[in-house]
């Protein structure tokens, strides 16, 4: 697990944020403390959370103490008081719904005035100490430099992960891991096909200059080429029937429409229509990449 920043490195970090970001970081921070709350006492209470349901309904179910707002007094000061009499920097709104009553308090006294086991207590303050690290890693990136992995931008990101990308803040490596779990399949798809159009333009750029005319220097004269039904055949034919030979493999329809695609594109290519060469090398690749043949 990674070192804590220090609050002199928490505080430092925090003044290289504009308002906007500071205030979104913030507010990210006490919100996932107060899921965390939530989601503790619903396991006390045997209570399993569906996607589907909302606060007001979970906290119908648990009905019990809630957190309503976690107050931080800033680096140094400590201008809240709990419930005891101790001067606070963090301090814990906490209401009782139950009893209608609401308790200003530090860490040590959640336990006493809640009456909630000290296991829960420290399960609930061990998910906040994970959500300060999240936050440390946030901070960090932000320092350092970040840069959106490739592809998020076509994906259906949730309001809140947009909304953080929008104010200039990185995601942190939670976020980066849930995300790449949640559209595996989509991201790997695209990577898969930039990957095969990458690879494309090597192996074209290859024969290309493998098969200019040189100078009696030995260096390749440049001339610009036409791609023929007879020179598709002689660099492709190979794999064009591999991938034939194991068609009765492509499952997917994604893939069948592909394979019929490039099948289409030869015979045009053959008849004289525009032949896409790029998007040709991409299709095939990716059908080679599938079936393992590549």
């Amino acid at each position: 697990m990674p070192k804590p920043l220090t609050e002199n490195e928490v505080n430092r970090l925090t003044k290289l944020l504009d308002d906007r970001k500071r205030t979104f970081l913030e507010d990210y921070v006490k919100q996932s403390k107060k899921s965390r709350w939530l989601e503790q006492l619903a396991r006390k209470k045997g209570i399993v959370l569906q996607d589907n349901m909302s606060t007001t309904d979970i906290w119908s179910k648990i009905n019990d103490w809630e957190l309503k707002e976690i107050l931080d007094g800033g680096y140094g000061e400590r201008p809240y008081r709990c419930e005891c009499g101790m001067p606070l920097r963090f301090c814990y709104v906490v209401h009782h719904r139950q009893e209608n009553k609401t308790y200003r308090l530090g860490e040590t006294c959640l336990t006493n005035y809640t009456m909630l086991s000290p296991d829960l207590i420290k399960d609930i303050t061990n998910g906040f100490h994970t959500i300060d690290l999240e936050r440390d890693n946030i901070l960090l990136k932000f320092e350092r430099g970040w840069a959106m992995p490739e592809h998020y931008d076509i994906l259906p990101l949730p309001e809140f992960i947009t909304q953080q990308i929008e104010v200039g803040l990185p995601l942190s490596t939670k976020q980066l891991d849930k995300i790449e779990q949640q559209f595996k399949q989509e991201l790997q798809r695209r990577r898969r096909e930039q990957e095969m159009a990458r690879l494309a333009r090597i192996r074209e750029q290859r024969f290309k200059v493998a098969s200019m005319p040189r100078h009696a220097s030995g260096s390749p004269i440049e001339s610009p080429e036409k791609i023929t039904y007879e020179i598709v055949l002689s660099r492709h034919l190979d794999q064009l029937k591999q991938i034939r030979e194991n068609e009765v493999k492509l499952n997917s329809p994604q893939m069948q429409t592909k394979w019929h695609n490039i099948q289409q594109m030869i015979k045009d290519l053959k008849g004289g229509l525009a032949f896409d060469y790029s998007k040709f090398l991409i299709q095939m690749f990716e059908l080679l990449y599938h079936l393992g043949l590549y």
